[in-house]
């Protein structure tokens, strides 16, 4: 049976011919059974750090153990859609997870054969890296891969509950944004497989709650503030290698932050620290950005591209296909599709009814979510909070960048869009609003 995905060949057919062409392979009862106990295994594993990495959070807030024990069953639902969509096996099934899974054991061929990390030979992403990393030292098995990314996302909810308590929101609100974005089906979809995505959602949340830290804790010894500030630096860096224009979302936001805060403080360790967060991603740009650019799988080409190579040439193709887009329809595109209609058309989960059904209730639900947002959003300006205007800032840059740049299809969409899921949580609240207007409405009463 030969594999290559529709996506991949629009973009570059001739590393799918090299790369992504593989042999039906059959699988017998008796090699599916010995999978099984390693596979078991892995999943014992990540239970139990799933409890470790859950009991260190609710140290400080014994009330939220129970959302410890959802986060488990979020972990467990992930086992179990895993297994649905590795069911036809995993050298034949899937997209872009199927991509990156090929490459990966290509990668770990690699090492084994005494090829230094820094040599290897990888294509389409860093993460395809990261996970043959993973086969050489474990050995080849997707599924203990796709069982990283569960555990990866579930750490995401257990830090973005995180930032809402430093935030000052109410432990209910806080452990409801974090239930909410580990039980989300898009989320268990798209953190389930081989995908780069619960890697990305990772770096991007820690670097949001590493730098939140940095700008409450004003008692931190100076190497301590130096160790935190090289780590966002160092996760900025993996972000960019993740996904080149996470440097300018992610990067971009941070800046808007720190500049917001350092007018409204005059803290010169703000300073410092926006100054360190400019420079570093200047550098990312000239040393990562220019040198992944040209050629990069996930850059779209213009119809009507010459035959010229280089960076030129590369930032030309996106002009151009940015100028011809109908910019208010590809945000709207981005912002809400799929529509319901749709869903069934989504290639990991066609045929499955019932995650056909959890994704639609998912798409009403996200509707509802992105209205009550802009409530929180409001607010935001109206209190001029630097830390959350940045992540403001982070998701219109996000938005614009993946409305302009990437295919027009639903799925792309509705993938891609699964990184503002996080922030949009944390904004989805229309009552700090109503009880400002309120408040200011009782005091103009008053007098």
């Amino acid at each position: 049976m030969q594999y290559i995905s529709q996506y991949c060949l629009q973009v570059s057919p001739e590393a799918c011919k090299q790369y992504f062409i593989v042999e039906k392979t059959e699988y017998t009862k008796e090699g599916i059974k010995d999978n099984m106990f390693e596979n078991f295994l892995w999943m014992l594993l990540f239970i139990i750090l799933t409890v470790w990495a859950g009991l260190h959070f609710v140290k400080k807030q014994p009330k939220m153990i129970w959302f410890v024990i959802l986060s488990e069953l979020a972990l467990i639902c992930r086992f179990v859609i895993t297994f649905v969509i590795f069911s036809s096996g995993t050298d034949t099934t899937g997209t872009d997870g199927l991509i990156y899974h090929l490459v990966a054991k290509d990668v770990a061929k690699q090492i084994k054969s005494g090829i230094p990390i820094w040599s290897l030979e990888y294509k389409f992403t860093w993460y395809t890296l990261l996970v043959g990393i993973q086969y050489a030292i474990f050995g080849v098995n997707r599924y203990a891969a796709a069982f990283t990314n569960a555990f990866f996302s579930i750490l995401t909810g257990y830090f973005l509950t995180d930032i809402a308590l430093n935030l000052k929101f109410s432990y209910k609100k806080s452990s409801f944004i974090g239930i909410a974005y580990v039980l989300m089906p898009s989320m268990m979809v798209w953190t389930a497989d081989t995908r780069k995505e619960a890697l990305t959602f990772l770096v991007t949340v820690v670097t949001w709650h590493v730098t939140l830290k940095l700008l409450k804790e004003r008692e931190w010894p100076k190497y301590k503030r130096i160790l935190n500030i090289s780590l966002i630096c160092l996760l900025l860096w993996v972000s960019t290698q993740l996904r080149l224009y996470m440097l300018f979302t992610l990067g971009g936001g941070l800046f808007v932050s720190l500049l917001l805060h350092y007018i409204k403080t005059r803290r010169k360790s703000t300073l410092v620290f926006g100054c360190t967060v400019f420079i570093f991603c200047i550098l990312v740009v000239f040393t990562t950005v220019f040198v992944n650019i040209e050629n990069h799988h996930a850059l779209p080409k213009a119809a009507e591209e010459t035959s010229d190579e280089g960076i030129k040439s590369e930032v030309n193709s996106i002009i151009d296909i940015i100028l011809s887009k109908d910019i208010p329809k590809a945000i709207n595109g981005f912002l809400t599709k799929p529509h319901l209609e749709d869903v069934p058309d989504i290639t990991d989960i066609s045929g499955h009814n019932l995650l056909i059904a959890l994704v639609q209730l998912e798409m009403i639900l996200w509707y509802l979510c992105m209205i009550i947002a802009l409530f929180g959003i409001l607010d935001t300006f109206l209190r001029w909070d630097p830390y959350l205007l940045g992540i403001i800032a982070f998701m219109i840059s996000y938005t614009l960048i993946n409305a302009l740049l990437s295919e027009e299809v639903a799925d792309t969409y509705y993938r891609y869009r699964a990184a503002l899921v996080a922030p949009v949580l944390l904004f989805a609240d229309y009552r700090p609003l109503v009880n400002r207007i309120r408040n200011i409405i009782t005091r103009k009463t008053l007098y």
